[in-house]
């Protein structure tokens, strides 16, 4: 994907990503999510407009911060959002993987390439 298509298609992605975000960490309350926002900023170096082009990094910083079944309930709910903000069905599993459904999310809302038209070739002139 050539650095323009990708950064047209990262803002739309990015504001999903973070709506998400918001919407499932107010499981937490206001100052929970707060104070979550500024350990992951602070104690893991992710600045929060970089937190969708890692999700690796920052569902392991959600992981250091609340051990693993705490942060298992707030990744799901992070990647329903998301699936709900993009319009895509987001499918009920036993085991979740924040970062395959990230990616897969974002995969799927990229828009379908349009075909090039087709020129037909000139005719030489006799």
């Amino acid at each position: 994907m050539n650095r323009n298509l990708s950064q047209s298609l990262d803002p739309p992605f990015k504001e999903s990503f973070n709506s998400a975000v918001e919407k499932a960490m107010l499981l937490l309350g206001e100052s929970g999510k707060q104070a979550t926002y500024y350990h992951i900023e602070k104690t893991f170096g992710i600045k929060r407009n970089k937190w969708h082009k890692n999700p690796e990094d920052f569902a392991e910083a959600v992981e250091q911060i609340f051990g693993h079944p705490g942060s298992q309930l707030l990744l799901k709910a992070m990647a329903k959002e998301l699936y709900a903000d993009l319009g895509l069905k987001f499918e009920e599993r036993e085991a979740i993987h924040f970062t395959c459904l990230v990616r897969k999310a974002q995969k799927q809302s990229i828009p379908p390439k349009s075909p090039k038209p087709f020129k037909r070739p000139r005719r030489k002139s006799a």
